[in-house]
């Protein structure tokens, strides 16, 4: 059964849940370079075959130290998301195991936490944004553009006002398009919920030239015009 659970997620029959750390491994060739479609700061992006279709997997970075608030916090704000201009959530793994270790100070062992922390997602097979953004005489027609700036603002809407989450990293590298060149909003690392505004703290994450002033020097609250100035 767990062979297939990523099968049935993706037709449609079942709900994003909990994914086996093997089926991930087996999917992308045991995380093999060769299926590396992305990296970032927090992980790296691999491509996930399945009998039905590809996925993308999101392995996150620093497995030791992997901060699980912001995990959690990433996981929750896409569950229940499902909009044509979003990038669709598949499922997660959360898996933790103790290896023992020779304790060099004395003839007995430590046990080191080790923690495997992935997201999976539909996979968008055209790349992100960044890599059509051109002057106006090159690169895609009018029109394209249009839908691309209009799918945006639909998919930004859809956080806002019905599932009340800021997105807070808003920039073309975060923008998927799909082979249709159907906009898809990602990477929720910093996302928050609308109806927990607080104040700014400064971020060290957050994307020069995208981000607004008071997300960059720790300023007012949080809400949605921080994702408007990045739009």
């Amino acid at each position: 059964m767990e062979e297939n659970i990523l099968e049935r997620i993706l037709e449609g029959s079942m709900k994003p849940t909990n994914l086996p750390l093997e089926t991930l491994r087996k999917i992308t060739d045991d995380f093999s370079e060769d299926r590396i479609i992305g990296e970032g700061g927090f992980g790296t992006v691999y491509k996930g075959v399945i009998a039905n279709g590809i996925v993308a997997v999101k392995k996150i970075r620093s497995s030791m130290t992997v901060n699980q608030k912001l995990f959690r916090r990433e996981v929750d704000n896409q569950m229940d998301v499902n909009h044509e201009n979003v990038v669709r959530f598949l499922g997660l793994c959360s898996h933790t195991v103790e290896t023992p270790m020779k304790n060099p100070e004395s003839h007995g062992y430590i046990y080191v936490e080790i923690r495997e922390r992935l997201l999976c997602f539909e996979y968008v097979s055209n790349g992100s944004l960044d890599k059509y953004i051109t002057d106006e005489l090159r690169g895609l027609e009018w029109n394209t553009r249009y839908q691309i700036i209009k799918g945006i603002c639909t998919g930004l809407h859809y956080l806002h006002m019905e599932k009340h989450i800021l997105h807070m990293d808003l920039k073309p590298a975060n923008i998927l398009l799909d082979n249709r060149m159907v906009p898809k909003i990602t990477d929720f690392g910093l996302s928050r919920p609308l109806e927990n505004s607080e104040t700014m703290t400064t971020n060290h994450f957050s994307s020069p030239g995208y981000s607004a002033p008071e997300n960059l020097f720790g300023r007012g609250t949080m809400s949605v015009k921080s994702d408007m100035y990045s739009l």
